[in-house]
């Protein structure tokens, strides 16, 4: 289909102008090998992807529902095999460790198996940032694009085509305006988020580039020490604040910008996302206050730092201001946190708190109906309504990802992981939350599990998958390779 090699020409090309981000920080670090690396890499890149675009240009007006479906999984597939080449050829890392890396950093999973960052040159720091920042980006447009008008996995389509009024049925010049849009206010909460971290003492290559990973939830840092020992409290609240606001929905944040006080009120997963980071953040600092015999830090200090913490849970990012603070927790508390993940529509992973409300309100509705067998009842969550064709979805999509995640564990499993240790590195990285494997819960289970770097080739490939699946809503893949599905069109 041309029109899907066209839309597939146009992100990688977007994807090759973004290398000039690293060929400037390369020339101000004085890193002219690695600056002239990455200016082979664009020219190279502009030729490939910028020859079909001239070429079809103007031409193409609409792509079919099986287009967006290929679309969505060659860009998911393709780009980050490309954007594995600068790790591969200017670090040490093998090719199965790069290509880990790569597609770790575009589903803004923050899975890696570097064992120290302190030998890279910068711009291999910025570019793995970076491409986990373009990753957030890229997964908004996925789901208000394609995802949510096919209505995979319960997402509502209503909401995105009454609320943005663009999808890949639309001209091209009109999803080249909202994807511009959309891209703008994308790189604006980033400026203030970067802002926000100098003010408070951040250096600011440091800045921006925790900016870039709290905007997009992801968890890949741009230094080996934690948070605590790199940015004060000022800088963790920061980081904080921001991943709270990439963890709740970009429709709540349009009605906030415009003032639209009822929709606000009565949009409750952002409320359930943000009400859940407060309480897991209590109960960390809490916690942490007995553990320490209250000797730790300030009062004000401890909260900030659990409520990061907390965020980074929800938003399944990952990132623990300090080594081993999410043991403070069960492990099978944190599981559960990260496998229900944020909100719909946000650059988070997980299930979804809409999904979570919708099958809990039809749970209550069926229990009720014991009791009432004649009444009639509507169900809602918040302003959204759940019939039976939306529940159909949900169910189906809770069920696909259970099976994913039991067949991750098992294969992961017999690869000579312990049980515990391959089910939540399978949860991990099918959340975006890959960081969260590595947070200590080798001392905390009394087991001794291997870093990611000690992974078989294998088990790098079965996460890669696992983070594809979960960035793409395991529903719309699997009809992608179906036959049946195939067969019907």
């Amino acid at each position: 289909m041309l029109a899907v090699l066209f839309y597939l020409a146009c992100v990688g090309l977007f994807f090759t102008v973004s290398l000039l981000g690293p060929v400037m920080v390369a020339l101000l670090a004085k890193e002219n090998a690695e600056a002239l690396r990455f200016g082979f890499y664009i020219l190279v890149g502009g030729f490939i992807f910028g020859t079909p675009i001239l070429a079809m240009l103007g031409r193409l007006r609409r792509i079919p529902q099986i287009g967006r479906l290929m679309l969505m999984f060659l860009v998911w597939t393709i780009l980050p095999i490309i954007a594995a080449l600068p790790f591969y050829q200017m670090t040490d890392m093998p090719l199965v460790d790069a290509l880990f890396e790569s597609f770790s950093s575009f589903t803004t999973s923050g899975s890696s198996t570097a064992k120290s960052l302190s030998q890279w040159p910068r711009s291999i720091l910025f570019w793995r940032v970076q491409l986990q920042w373009l990753g957030g980006y890229l997964t908004l447009l996925t789901i208000i694009l394609i995802l949510a008008p096919l209505g995979v996995g319960g997402l509502s389509s209503r909401k995105s085509s009454l609320s943005v009024g663009a999808d890949l049925r639309a001209s091209q010049d009109r999803i080249l305006i909202f994807a511009i849009n959309l891209g703008l206010l994308y790189a604006t909460t980033t400026a203030l988020c970067s802002l926000g971290f100098f003010l408070t003492g951040t250096r600011a290559f440091y800045s921006v580039l925790l900016a870039m990973a709290a905007v997009s939830t992801g968890g890949f840092l741009p230094f080996d020490t934690s948070l605590d020992q790199t940015i004060g409290v000022g800088g963790q609240a920061i980081f904080a604040l921001f991943l709270i606001i990439g963890a709740t929905s970009i429709f709540w944040h349009r009605m906030l910008l415009r003032g639209q006080w009822s929709a606000v009120l009565q949009h409750r997963e952002s409320y359930s996302v943000i009400l859940i980071i407060l309480f897991v953040g209590v109960v960390f600092t809490a916690t942490q206050i007995v553990v320490s015999g209250g000797q730790s830090q300030a009062p004000i200090g401890s909260l900030v730092q659990g409520i990061l913490n907390a965020a980074s849970l929800v938003a399944t990012s990952g990132v623990q201001s300090q080594p081993g603070y999410f043991t403070l927790m069960p492990l099978v508390v944190v599981l559960f946190i990260v496998l229900a993940g944020g909100s719909a529509f946000s650059t988070s992973g997980g299930l979804k708190h809409y999904r979570m409300g919708g099958m809990l309100v039809q749970s209550w509705n069926e229990l009720d109906r014991l009791v009432y067998p004649n009444a009639v009842r509507s169900s809602h969550f918040g302003t959204e309504q759940f019939d039976l064709e939306l529940m159909k979805s949900i169910w189906s999509y809770f069920v696909a990802a259970i099976l994913i995640l039991a067949a991750g564990s098992i294969f992961l499993a017999t690869t000579g992981i312990p049980f515990e240790g391959a089910l939540t590195a399978a949860i991990a990285a099918f959340t975006t939350a890959g960081p969260v494997y590595n947070a200590g819960w080798s001392v905390a289970v009394g087991q001794d599990w291997p870093l990611l770097s000690e992974f078989t080739d294998p088990a790098k490939v079965a996460l890669i998958i696992l983070m594809v699946m979960g960035r793409l809503e395991i529903i719309a893949v699997l009809a992608l390779f179906s036959t049946q599905y195939w067969r019907s069109r």
